[in-house]
């Protein structure tokens, strides 16, 4: 090779290494830019100031169905003779009749009460100690027997009646455990026609203890124990009496949890049974919290003690007086705005709402934030989180969010999902990016990065992945990925 070949070489040589390197820096540049922008959004469709177009049917998630977002819960160590012992501390035997029972006969050779169990908890009926069964049977639950009633009807001859609370829980306040029994009471007490007072006769109607395994009831033992998955147990009319674990209430223990155990209890004390639905306060595994007493408990109630007269209504807010949204978000291609305890389908003057306990069952009576990822439905709601899928609340939920998202933070304002990788969560005036195939939160930043001051009350990306809306009040803000500008909206949205 001539001198001069060999400099045409070089150069051509240090061209195709001059080329790689632009190309090699463009990607990093392109990937560092896409960091918190990603720049492959294509024509917005989604438009709030005209008619709502659906997402596109073909834009999925990428995020790998058998996997999930999540860090997934882990399968409890639970041998058959645990399950067994379970069962047994909760009351649940079997029957003479389970062998005649027709939903029973197709499953020879299964365990009959691990398939009672399930078809009582709204399980899979598949009569093994399988995965789900032994993450319910492990969850904090009510210690009666689903089948204690037997289909009797149980009730109280007197519409006035008198409670006893015979201790308090170390570690609490005897104020604050009064309070929120009282109130639990009042919930009851509200809907149907009951009195209840409290008295400071050991004989009252209804008697209150906090024990631990083994415990007393009025003047002797009870004969029945408190299991290590139990949180109190109860008795139906006319015996009268609510028994607590004291080893699920300490001084830290959550005001609402205890709320909604208290009336569930109530419910049995004064004749309900367990119910299978989870949208009930009556279903035997704690789900959700309660703050009142839902619409078919009341229904029920009310066949065994009438209708309370007077009773207060509130009305139910149409879209239109709506003040605020707590969660924006696409369900099933069909947009959906939660706001206060209702979702919002349909966006015209007048237009009724579903209550969100009856959307997705199971479902906390509010919630802070709410997003779709893939096939499931995540509900945020203080250091929670509920996830659905066909609108069935998954085993094991809630959960604790920073377990379920590591890295992200209990109280949201929202969160939205870029139907890609990344889950973005906001809350005051910062925000966290999570990545959904790491399972961690990869950047955080400030809010004002989309030239908006937090806190925000709800936020959505268009299907099409073009724009983020962010709702404050009645105004909205729509950032746009590829000019990155933000434009404010003062006008109302929609046809109100």
């Amino acid at each position: 090779m001539t001198a001069k070949q060999s400099d045409i070489h070089n150069a051509w040589r240090w061209c195709l290494i001059v080329v790689l390197l632009v190309i090699i820096g463009g990607e990093i540049l392109h990937c560092e830019a896409s960091f918190i922008f990603p720049d492959d959004w294509e024509e917005m469709k989604l438009k709030f100031d005209s008619k709502i177009q659906e997402p596109s049917t073909s834009d999925t998630s990428l995020v790998d169905a058998s996997v999930g977002p999540v860090v997934p819960l882990e399968e409890p160590d639970m041998s058959e003779d645990n399950a067994e012992k379970i069962l047994d501390e909760i009351g649940f035997n079997s029957t003479a009749d389970d062998t005649d029972d027709i939903g029973l006969q197709f499953f020879a050779g299964s365990n009959t009460r691990i398939l009672r169990y399930q078809q009582q908890n709204g399980l899979e009926e598949t009569g093994e100690l399988d995965r789900e069964t032994k993450i319910s049977l492990q969850s904090p639950k009510c210690g009666m027997s689903n089948v204690a009633a037997h289909g009797e009807d149980y009730k109280w001859n007197s519409s006035s009646l008198t409670y006893y609370v015979r201790n308090i829980p170390w570690g609490i306040p005897t104020y604050t455990v009064k309070q929120i029994l009282r109130n639990a009471f009042d919930q009851w007490s509200k809907v149907t026609n009951l009195e209840f007072v409290e008295s400071n006769n050991p004989a009252a109607d209804i008697e209150i203890l906090f024990g631990g395994r083994k415990h007393n009831k009025r003047a002797g033992k009870c004969k029945d124990i408190l299991g290590d998955t139990a949180l109190a147990h109860a008795y139906y009319p006319q015996t009268g009496a609510i028994h607590f674990n004291t080893k699920f209430l300490t001084g830290t223990s959550d005001k609402d949890k205890f709320l909604t155990n208290a009336m569930h209890e109530i419910g049995h004390a004064i004749g309900l049974d367990h119910s299978v639905s989870r949208a009930s306060l009556m279903y035997p595994t704690l789900v959700t919290h309660f703050s009142e007493v839902p619409q078919q408990d009341v229904e029920k109630i009310q066949l065994k003690y009438g209708k309370r007269q007077k009773l207060k209504t509130t009305e139910i807010p149409t879209f239109c007086e709506v003040p605020k949204y707590d969660a924006v978000l696409y369900h099933q291609n069909k947009l959906v705005i939660i706001a206060g305890k209702y979702c919002y389908k349909k966006f015209k003057p007048g237009s009724q709402p579903t209550l969100l306990s009856k959307m997705w069952p199971g479902a906390p009576g509010t919630v802070d934030a709410a997003e779709t990822i893939g096939l499931h439905i995540y509900l945020f709601k203080g250091d929670q989180v509920w996830d659905f899928k066909d609108a069935r609340l998954q085993v094991g939920y809630p959960r604790k969010i920073h377990e379920t998202f590591p890295g992200l933070p209990r109280n949201l304002d929202d969160a939205v999902y870029d139907k890609q990788k990344y889950l973005y969560a906001f809350k005051k005036d910062h925000y966290w990016r999570y990545n959904t195939v790491n399972k961690n939160v990869d950047r955080s930043d400030d809010i004002d990065d989309y030239g908006v001051s937090g806190p925000i009350d709800a936020a959505l990306i268009d299907n099409d992945k073009k724009d983020c809306f962010f709702f404050k009040d009645r105004v909205r803000y729509i950032y746009n990925f590829d000019t990155r500008n933000t434009t404010r909206y003062d006008s109302r949205i929609f046809d109100c």
